[in-house]
Formats: C-alpha cells, sequence, structure tokens
C-alpha cells in the first residue's frame, strides 16, 4: 500500500531521511496546484527526478543542453529501442557518445536543481510508491546519489533564499547597474561565475535569461546579482509580471509541523 500524506505535515527533508535510513527503492510523487514532481530512489539513493514542467529523455536533455546533436540523439534512441533493456544513460556510455563523468555531471546539476525547488513547498500532497522505477530512458544517474547532499544543500538554500526574495521576488525581474555606485563598489574582486553573470547585464536581460545564458541555476544568479545588490553595483526593475507568466518565483521557506512525524516514521519502517 502507498505512504501517503503532506508535506505541510511532514518535511521534505524528513521523508528524504527516512528513505536513505530504510533503504527503501520506489517513487515519492509530489503534486502542489498545477505542479508536480516524481522522486526515484534505488536503495536509498536518488536516481532521476523529473519535474511537469520537464519530463525530457536524457537524449533529449543532453541535445539541449548541447552535449549531443541531433542526429547523434536520434541515432542512439533508434538503436535503444530495438534491443534496450538498461537504462539509455549508461548506453550512451557505452557507445562513447559521452563520458561517464560527464553525464554524471549533467544529468546530476539537472537533478539536482529539480530537487532543491521542492524544499521551496510550504505544502503538497505526497505518495511513496514502493518498488516503483522509472522510464529506461528517463534521465538515470549513472550514480546514485546519497541524499544526505540534497537535504544539506536544500535546507540551506531555502535559509538564502528567505534573505534573496525580499529584494528579488522573482526571476523577472531586470537586472541595471547603477549609474554611481557607492563606495561599497570599490576594490571588488569577482570570482569567475560572477564576471560570467556580471558580463550579462545589460539592462534588458531578465534573471531567468541570465541563467539561461549563462548555463547557471537560478539560484547562483540571483545569490550572485544579490550580492552585486549589496555591494552597490546594481539595482533590480520591480515590474515583474504575475508569477506564472513568465518568471519563477522564489519559493517560501516551508513551515514543518512534527505532529505526525512518528506516525510516518513507523509506516515507512514498515514497508
Amino acid at each position: 500500500m502507498a505512504l501517503v500524506g503532506n508535506i505541510r505535515d511532514f518535511g521534505l527533508s524528513d521523508f528524504l531521511y527516512l528513505v536513505d535510513r530504510g533503504y527503501k527503492t520506489g517513487c515519492l510523487h509530489l503534486n502542489r496546484l498545477d505542479d508536480s514532481a516524481s522522486l526515484y530512489f534505488d536503495r536509498g539513493k536518488l536516481i532521476t527526478a523529473t519535474r511537469n514542467s520537464d519530463r525530457s529523455t536524457v537524449i533529449e536533455l543532453l541535445v539541449g543542453k548541447g552535449k549531443l546533436n541531433e542526429s547523434e540523439g536520434r541515432e542512439a534512441l533508434s538503436v535503444y529501442q530495438r534491443n534496450g533493456s538498461h537504462p539509455l544513460s549508461l548506453k550512451l556510455i557505452e557507445s562513447n557518445l559521452i563520458s561517464h563523468d560527464e553525464l554524471q555531471r549533467v544529468l546530476q546539476q539537472h537533478i539536482e536543481e529539480s530537487v532543491y525547488i521542492l524544499f521551496g513547498w510550504p505544502e503538497g500532497d505526497f505518495r511513496f510508491e514502493q518498488n516503483q522505477r522509472p522510464e529506461l530512458t528517463a534521465p538515470i544517474m549513472p550514480v546514485p546519489l546519497p541524499v544526505e547532499h540534497l537535504i544539506m544543500e536544500g535546507v540551506r538554500r531555502i535559509d538564502e533564499w528567505g534573505r534573496i526574495k525580499d529584494r528579488i521576488p522573482n526571476t523577472d525581474m531586470i537586472v541595471k547597474f547603477i549609474d554611481q555606485p557607492g563606495d561599497k563598489a570599490k576594490g571588488i574582486n569577482l570570482a569567475a561565475d560572477e564576471w560570467r553573470v556580471f558580463a550579462r547585464i545589460n539592462g534588458k536581460d531578465s534573471l531567468a535569461d541570465i541563467a539561461r545564458k549563462t548555463n547557471m541555476t537560478d539560484f547562483d544568479v540571483c545569490r550572485i546579482v544579490y550580492g552585486f545588490l549589496t555591494a552597490g553595483l546594481v539595482d533590480v526593475l520591480r515590474q515583474a509580471p504575475p508569477v506564472g507568466i513568465g518568471g519563477r518565483a522564489i519559493p517560501d521557506a516551508p513551515r514543518v509541523k512534527k505532529s505526525l512525524v512518528s506516525r510516518i516514521i513507523n509506516r515507512i519502517r514498515g514497508m
């Protein structure tokens, strides 16, 4: 029987911890308003995650990120469809279309970002289906990901988003240089990623545009721009359209109640 509940009563980090400690295999389905996600685990470790806004196959994901061209993608999928019985991700490595390390890096970054957003959900229905497996064409990581890192980084990001969102409420905000930087802007040394963002600021592109053009995450771009704001280098135009038209809202930190924790723990351990 599936385990069901709501993450306003039982936090996502708590659930991930129990899946890890219980060495569970299956899928955690999450639903909130018009958004949904599915997290697949193998013996307590995450192997892939999908959102309703992005359910790309591994081929579509790699082509979109420029790691395969469309011809290579079509050929690989055609060969796989004739005799594929293992995850397509592994076949791409065996075919020398991408290295093991590069595939792991690309898929892990994509999957981690999909999961970190979920930590900002203040509520949402969940359902854990024991032994449910992803499609073999999904972006399955060659090396499953321990959840400890996801928990620590997800919680850290929520804490940082809480500070950032006061000045950058969503990624539709336009960032521009101010005409006369204050004393805080003097003598600033920028790291490589900060220069990448700095070079894309033109007073026209939104934060989401900058993230896409630099191939960086929303979180990293907003964090860097928040630093520029604090240093007096830039300003953001607060004329964002309603959330849902374009930009992605910065999530509120979830409020977690512990009243159902014991009950959920006993259910998971008994599965």
